[in-house]
């Protein structure tokens, strides 16, 4: 290729610098990690981690502070014309590198069926939105980290191919969780304790809750299945690190997202040792529990932060809760009054604002219509029973995917990576019912590599499970008595008659 001649020397060597469609299946075969693979997960930690200038992102750190991460802000600055980023241009660019002819079958069809329903559902309902007299322009705002969410997991699915490529998806996920949570307690002990009067409602961000609780639930998991002192250790520090840095942020809803995510979890492990295991736990620390919640509740405390935050969701008596139920009534008049039950409003069209008693936000937050703090109510009233079936229809399918791939696995690091990944789907669906999840980058980011990861362990699993069966029935074959023939005694043969002469 390029103008070299094929000598005996060279034909049957791999090419080793150059990048094509085809090259992982190559490299796969010899145990090696893909350069597009590593790409891959390169582009994802700077997602995770990196920071946005100030004009493009004032919720960060409330607009007053970055860190050395800021050096990546200009992959996050819109490109003037286009309104798209250098990071989505690379997401782009490598699409071709990862859907190659022979990636295609790592995919679960279950999957890849429902990305492209989603994807379809999408563009359906977009073009109702234009037809109604919507904004292309605010649309794309709905629209864009959704549709980066399945573009992420498709492309994933094809460069994730081994259980070592799991785990250092897990890796990635603590370590940005790690660098995130630090970065929060030096802005929060540096520039906000004792210097600020009143403190911010938050310190770094509204979207880093998926990316600590998601951390937390992977370590967890992880020393739940392989035990041991090192594998608790960690968990232990990783938690309490980032459980610090959700304590600081002030986000309450991490928390539900925490203790959401436990019951899914609880009944994806069925009956097994590991269960009894779980119960008699659960059932030695419910005394210090109630204790906790007990005191929590007659005291304000920090440390009681989590008791706070849940006591305090859906209380009618909190603003919060207040300004999320007049939005909620807002969305369903919408569509009742404006919309169509099956189509909803289409996207780039406003809700209505009928009651306004509690939910007066800033006059130049010009999304704010558009981007409801409900995602999921917002999903329905702008693209109706084809976007709760056809667009959200893929958060079920991951779960069943996610199960199945749990249940016929056997190695931990693929039932873990099924776990967090279910784990992962819950805290970004109590993300988008309270805090407008379906416009998280970092959610997009990590609910595309849930999906991607549900994919894979269910495809790994299957690989596992065919030989296995195999080998069952074999051994079957082998061990089965063997039948003996029935005793018969045998017929008395006639002597032959002798037929006399004449």
């Amino acid at each position: 290729m390029g103008g070299r001649g094929v000598t005996p020397g060279n034909s049957a060597r791999p090419e080793q610098g150059r990048v094509t469609p085809g090259n992982t299946a190559r490299q796969e075969q010899t145990g090696k990690r893909s350069v597009i693979t590593t790409i891959m997960f390169a582009l994802l930690f700077v997602a995770l981690v990196g920071e946005a200038p100030v004009e493009f992102d004032t919720s960060l750190y409330n607009g007053q502070w970055r860190s050395v991460f800021a050096a990546l802000g200009p992959l996050f600055t819109p490109i003037p014309g286009i309104s798209l980023q250098p990071w989505q241009l690379l997401l782009i660019v490598l699409v071709p590198f990862c859907l190659g002819a022979s990636a295609t079958r790592l995919h679960a069809r279950e999957m890849d069926r429902a990305i492209f329903v989603s994807a379809a559902c999408v563009a359906v309902t977009f073009l109702w939105g234009l037809v109604q007299g919507g904004s292309a322009y605010f649309a794309y705002y709905q629209l864009w980290r959704w549709l980066a969410a399945l573009l992420i997991a498709y492309m994933l699915m094809s460069v994730v191919r081994t259980e070592r490529d799991l785990a250092s998806l897990g890796k990635l996920v603590i370590l940005s969780a790690l660098i995130r949570a630090a970065l929060c307690m030096y802005y929060y002990w540096a520039h906000l304790r004792g210097k600020v009067d009143p403190l911010p409602e938050y310190v770094i961000s509204h979207d880093d809750s998926i990316l600590f609780v998601a951390a937390i639930q992977i370590a967890s998991f992880w020393a739940v299945l392989k035990g041991g002192k090192a594998a608790w250790t960690v968990a232990i520090i990783v938690s309490a690190f980032v459980m610090y840095a959700i304590l600081l942020n002030s986000r309450r809803i991490a928390y539900v997202e925490l203790v959401f995510s436990l019951p899914l979890i609880y009944v994806l492990i069925g009956a097994s040792p590991l269960r009894k295991r779980i119960v008699r736990w659960a059932m030695m620390l419910a005394p210090v529990v109630l204790v906790y919640f007990i005191a929590g509740a007659v005291s304000d405390s920090s440390i009681f932060a989590p008791v706070h935050a849940l006591t305090s969701t859906g209380d009618y008596n909190d603003p919060s809760s207040l300004t999320r139920e007049e939005e909620i009534r807002n969305l369903l008049r919408t569509l009742v009054d404006y919309g169509n039950p099956i189509m909803g409003t289409g996207w780039g069209r406003p809700y209505i604002k009928i009651e306004s008693v509690y939910s007066n936000y800033a006059a130049d937050w010009i999304l704010v219509l558009y981007t409801p703090h409900n995602s999921i109510v917002g999903l329905a009233a702008f693209s109706g029973l084809i976007g709760i079936v056809g667009i959200w229809g893929i958060m079920p399918v991951s779960g069943y995917l996610a199960a199945r791939g749990y249940r016929n696995s056997t190695g931990m690091v693929a039932r873990t990576a099924a776990m967090a990944a279910i784990g992962t789907l819950v805290t970004y669906s109590v993300q988008c019912y309270g805090d407008i999840g379906l416009q998280s980058f970092q959610g997009a980011v990590m609910l595309g590599g849930a999906l991607a990861t549900v994919s894979r362990v269910a495809m790994l699993s299957e690989a596992v499970a065919s030989p296995n069966t195999a080998a069952a029935q074999a051994a079957d074959a082998l061990h089965a008595p063997v039948p003996r023939p029935t005793y018969r005694r045998p017929r008395p043969v006639p002597a032959p008659t002798r037929r006399l002469s004449r």
